[in-house]
């Protein structure tokens, strides 16, 4: 079985241990950590987010659980920009590079679109296919985002946002829009499929919003595991024998476990044919 996490953010106040978390991972063969790791990026928490991952990955590794990381857009360069798992039917990414300002509400979103447009042109000429192109633009974005940015806590978060209230609806339709995003950067990614030896991708997982769920779109399946941190509504992606789930997390006596009461499966044959629209939230 394959977990997914996302948005851990280690080094903030707030933000998991390594031991609270290992509950999640029972019966886990592998644990991919799905971008906003750890906030290595910070020159003030730099090293502490560091130490809180190497104890992570050591808690892991120490269980035989494959460790895999793919870099967001809080550590850009630390990991894979993405990965393919059910023989290619799902795709897993942050999710950062589905739109060219990383985060339309940003401070820095200019900056961050300038330096996504010049890499994704330089990545074109190149012949770069989708979705590396984005991918890697998306890098560079994120990169001009941390050299402006530093890591704050979420206090400090909401409050910079209170300084500018019109950020607060501006991430409502983040929300509302990103699951149509993710499901445009699944179908880019698509053609490349068959060169591969992959089958058609069929769902998307990702986190970066921070707003978890699941949706369909176009007969895509777009999951999002949601965030450790503000509003602090964690979920987990399971990959397993043909299927894939969305489960919700809750702490238990200071540790994280997975709501398998409240757990969402999907058979992965079965939604090719779950075409749909528009997207449709599922109940």
């Amino acid at each position: 079985m394959i977990v997914v996490l996302s948005d851990l953010h280690l080094g903030l106040a707030g933000a998991p241990s390594p031991a609270s978390l290992m509950p999640v991972l029972e019966g886990a063969s592998e644990l991919i950590l799905n971008g906003d790791a750890a906030e290595t990026a910070s020159p003030r928490i730099g090293a502490r987010a560091a130490a809180e991952l190497a104890r992570l990955e050591d808690a892991v590794r120490a269980r035989g659980i494959a460790w895999t990381r793919i870099e967001g857009n809080h550590d850009p360069g630390t990991g894979a920009l993405h990965a393919w798992r059910a023989d290619g039917a799902v795709l897993v990414t942050h999710g950062h590079a589905f739109h060219p300002t990383i985060a339309p509400f940003g401070r820095h979103a200019p900056a961050a679109a300038a330096a996504f447009a010049e890499a994704h042109a330089a990545a074109a000429a190149a012949g770069t296919p989708e979705p590396l192109r984005s991918l890697e633009a998306a890098r560079a974005a994120s990169h001009r985002e941390r050299s402006l940015e530093h890591a704050s806590s979420t206090f400090a978060t909401v409050t910079g946002m209170a300084m500018r209230p019109w950020s607060f609806p501006q991430v409502i339709g983040w929300w509302r829009i990103c699951p149509e995003l993710a499901a445009r950067f699944l179908e880019a990614a698509a053609p490349g499929a068959p060169a591969e030896g992959r089958v058609a991708p069929r769902a998307i997982v990702s986190g970066h919003s921070h707003s978890p769920g699941a949706w369909h779109v176009r007969g895509a399946l777009v999951l999002n595991t949601g965030c450790f941190s503000f509003p602090a509504r964690p979920h987990a992606v399971l990959i397993d024998a043909g299927a894939v789930s969305l489960v919700p997390l809750r702490r238990v006596r200071g540790e994280w476990r997975q709501d398998a009461a409240s757990r969402r499966t999907w058979r992965i044959d079965e939604l090719a044919r779950a075409a749909a629209a528009r997207s449709t939230p599922q109940a």
